[in-house]
């Protein structure tokens, strides 16, 4: 009795609607019945019904009807190359629409689009994350032999940590990788991954990705993990300098990895965290940046740095009862010659001491990627954003060598010489200090120095007194010049200091300071930063220059180039009168018909190749909504005993690294140049 009352609940449970929908049936009595008469040897109607239950449809409403509802081959492919150049649902189907001649003539709606794009991802994704990532960096290297990726996994075989680099990442690291920064973002995919990059500044002072990585954590082994990934991929070439948030694990992992390479923190962080720990109304920021912004860029000496630390203290914080604020403050303080540029001048940070780097690698990577975007869109994605910042220094290489700066002083011949060699960004950099040089004053001291120099002292009157007072020694047998600025030394750039001095002995007479000394122009600033010899991945040795062969025309490329020269078709077609119209449309669909008709025998279906790895998924990010619930936990004891046969048999083939075991082979690693010329 009771089984009875309980199955009957579960029926009343199944039949509740969770979803009250419209009805679409009403049994409607309109009807038409065929049939094969032998005799006519034909089809003859035995019954036809005309009336309807129900209100019949205009013609205006005929496209929306299900049995005339068809996505063609082209606006599908048209819909996915929309989203994956980031378009919305809505203008990826107003853009079909016009293309079209309007909604009436399209046969699908917004939904049916949507449907195709989730059905196609859900088709690319279902052989399961983890495989879908090796099968893509694997036909990543088929295309591109300089690929690089590193897989670390973790004891229940999930993917944990994920590092990639291709060529021109790994080629623009070789050329500007004296000095990097690396930043977590979150919230670019929706798997609540942390995404790594390790980013630097060109020729022309744009941001530029040396290697991204998905992680798991940030738990000191897992940055200890990547740091031994990207050297590895980079042939053991550490920067010279690392910029960083605060993040005391990633700072004990570069103490471990990366001993040599200095540490710093980037003022950018600096100020976001400040924001965290300190108060946020107006006021007090006004009075905070001014202070902080003084002690990060213009304190000269120690004892100015505890003075102007000590005025910010007390401007900003005249109460004591702030101990959350001041312990803060105190650990930045503790922290000083990691972030202050008066420790930072004997330091090579190419001019990474400003926000710029950080701040705008994050603006770009918010506009392209979206938490919703899963493994396949995330990819898509990023490409574009790579591809979007490539594309801007081709643009501004062309512009530097289509013209020529504007020249101030188009007297001097140290300006002239710079126009010529440096970029614009550099080149303005050195004219507004050549500017700033016409104010100073310069007086010759003893030149009695046992290392034969001789010093001349140089420093601008404010208000009466001396100000940004420096000495410049200069060695004219060698065109050597130090000023205790240490612009060059950090930047890669003459100071104004320096230029005072060379102004002063090429109005002297000595040739050698009319122009800048060579050793004095760093080639990573100049207009053929790109044109340095180094040695590709793939062993050949040549200038830095795209391959034909690495862009390789794929399906969408043709899909472009077919649709361009089709849609200038079309266009002179509807410009035409009605004669040529139909002549010309008759022509077209004899060879469409024709050519569809050959290319229906060649095309295959669609390439299924997959890497068969079944043993490894991908450990995901733990997600508050999700209440603790693995996705992908295998059910079947014995069959995950199998997988894991099978996967022990392909990770030989797979780089694979791990913290703890580092030395073995590196089977997708061609050589890197292990004699490129020193970053300096």
């Amino acid at each position: 009795m009771d089984n009875q009352i309980q199955s009957e609940d579960k029926v009343e449970e199944r039949m509740v609607c969770k979803r009250k929908r419209p009805r679409v049936r009403d049994g409607c009595p309109a009807r038409v019945r065929f049939g094969w008469n032998a005799a006519r040897e034909g089809f003859v109607v035995y019954e036809f019904v005309e009336a309807h239950s129900h209100v019949l449809h205009s013609t205006e409403h005929m496209h929306l009807h299900k049995s005339n509802k068809r996505m063609s081959d082209a606006q599908k492919k048209m819909a996915q190359a929309n989203r994956d150049a980031g378009m919305s649902l809505s203008a990826s189907y107003q853009l079909l629409a016009d293309c079209a001649g309007g909604y009436q003539n399209l046969r699908f709606t917004k939904s049916d689009q949507k449907n195709h794009l989730n059905t196609k991802r859900q088709r690319t994704m279902a052989r399961g994350e983890a495989t879908y990532l090796l099968d893509y960096f694997e036909d990543q290297k088929d295309k591109h032999p300089g690929f690089f990726y590193a897989v670390e996994v973790d004891s229940e075989e999930k993917v944990a940590n994920i590092f990639w680099a291709d060529s021109r990442m790994r080629e623009d690291y070789a050329l500007f990788g004296d000095s990097v920064s690396f930043d977590t973002t979150f919230r670019t995919n929706k798997y609540f991954r942390p995404l790594g990059m390790f980013v630097g500044f060109n020729h022309h002072r744009q941001t530029c990705v040396f290697g991204a990585c998905l992680m798991y954590d940030e738990t000191t082994p897992s940055f200890e993990w990547l740091f031994v990934a990207f050297s590895r991929c980079m042939k053991n070439k550490l920067p010279i300098t690392i910029f960083t948030d605060q993040d005391a694990a990633m700072a004990a992992a570069l103490r471990n990895e990366w001993p040599t390479a200095f540490h710093a923190l980037c003022t950018w962080h600096i100020l976001m965290n400040a924001k965290k720990h300190l108060r946020k109304d107006k006021a007090f920021w006004k009075k905070f940046q001014h202070h902080i912004s003084f002690i990060f860029y213009d304190v000269d000496s120690e004892e100015e740095f505890n003075m102007a630390w000590s005025t910010m203290v007390s401007d900003c914080f005249p109460n004591s009862d702030i101990a959350d604020g001041h312990q803060w403050l105190e650990r930045l303080k503790k922290f000083r010659h990691r972030w202050c540029s008066l420790w930072l001048r004997d330091q090579f940070t190419a001019g990474m001491l400003t926000t710029q780097a950080s701040e705008s690698c994050n603006a770009q990577v918010r506009l392209f990627l979206k938490p919703r975007h899963d493994l396949d869109l995330f990819f898509i994605h990023f490409s574009s954003l790579l591809a979007d910042k490539r594309r801007k220094e081709t643009e501004s290489d062309y512009n530097a060598k289509q013209s020529i700066p504007y020249i101030m002083l188009e007297n001097s011949p140290i300006l002239q010489h710079a126009a010529k060699i440096f970029t614009p960004k550099i080149f303005e950099k050195i004219q507004k200090q050549y500017l700033v040089a016409e104010s100073y004053i310069i007086k010759k001291l003893s030149d009695n120095r046992d290392d034969g120099m001789i010093g001349y002292l140089i420093y601008m009157m404010e208000d009466g007194e001396r100000s940004d007072e420096r000495v410049v020694l200069v060695d004219i047998s060698t065109t050597t010049l130090v000023c205790e600025c240490r612009m060059f030394r950090t930047l890669g750039v003459l100071c104004r200091h320096m230029i005072k001095v060379m102004r002063l002995l090429g109005d002297f007479g000595e040739a050698s300071m009319r122009s800048i000394p060579d050793h004095y122009i760093l080639k990573r600033w100049t207009l053929e930063a790109r044109e340095r010899e180094v040695v590709d991945v793939d062993g050949s040795v040549g200038p830095s220059a795209p391959s034909e062969n690495d862009a390789g025309k794929g399906i969408a490329m043709r899909y472009r180039e077919t649709t361009a020269m089709l849609n200038q078709l079309a266009m002179n077609m509807s410009m035409a009168d009605e004669k040529d119209y139909n002549k010309w449309m008759g022509v077209l669909k004899k060879v469409c018909n024709e050519a569809n008709k050959a290319l229906s025998k060649t095309i295959t279906s669609e390439d299924r190749r997959s890497v068969p790895i079944t043993g490894l998924t991908l450990k995901e990010k733990s997600n508050p909504r999700r209440h603790g619930k693995e996705r992908y936990k295998s059910t079947n004891e014995k069959e995950r005993r199998r997988k894991k046969r099978e996967y022990r048999k392909r990770m030989k083939s797979i780089e694979v690294v791990t913290a703890d075991d580092t030395a073995h082979s590196d089977g997708h690693l061609s050589d890197l140049d292990d004699n490129i010329a020193q970053w300096l």
